[in-house]
């Protein structure tokens, strides 16, 4: 049995750890809508040894979008206690992210593989984290 003590530790302790995925979180949903504005912006510059046609901007531009539909609604719900749509939102943004990963793993692009791979399961851990 736990005494009063034990439970106040176990407290703090996931009260920063929840922080601690809020905040991560919250930074990297704010990267990936960054990224997204320097995509649409830049297109080519993922991969500058690829010609930009019209093609990889419409692409790059329905990315962002999607990137950013997600973004806002993820980030207010990062700010609001115990919001019932952040566990939904955030498996929504870590699946988006692996899927991500996966299209960088087929471009044979690290930088396009390795971030999203860490973000979706940063995401998906927090799903479930702080969906209790």
């Amino acid at each position: 049995m736990m005494n009063i003590n034990g439970l106040r530790a176990a407290t703090a302790d996931s009260s920063r750890t929840r922080k601690a995925l809020l905040i991560a979180n919250g930074l990297g949903v704010a990267a990936a809508a960054a990224v997204a504005a320097v995509g649409v912006r830049q297109p080519g510059y993922a991969d500058s040894a690829e010609r930009v046609t019209p093609l990889a901007e419409f692409w790059t531009a329905s990315s962002a979008v999607r990137t950013w539909a997600l973004a806002g609604p993820l980030l207010f719900a990062l700010t609001r206690p115990d919001s019932g749509s952040r566990s939904g939102l955030l498996l929504a943004a870590g699946l988006v992210q692996c899927g991500d990963a996966a299209l960088g793993v087929r471009q044979r692009n690290l930088a396009m593989t390795v971030a999203p791979a860490i973000m979706g399961t940063v995401h998906l851990f927090s799903a479930r984290v702080l969906g209790h």
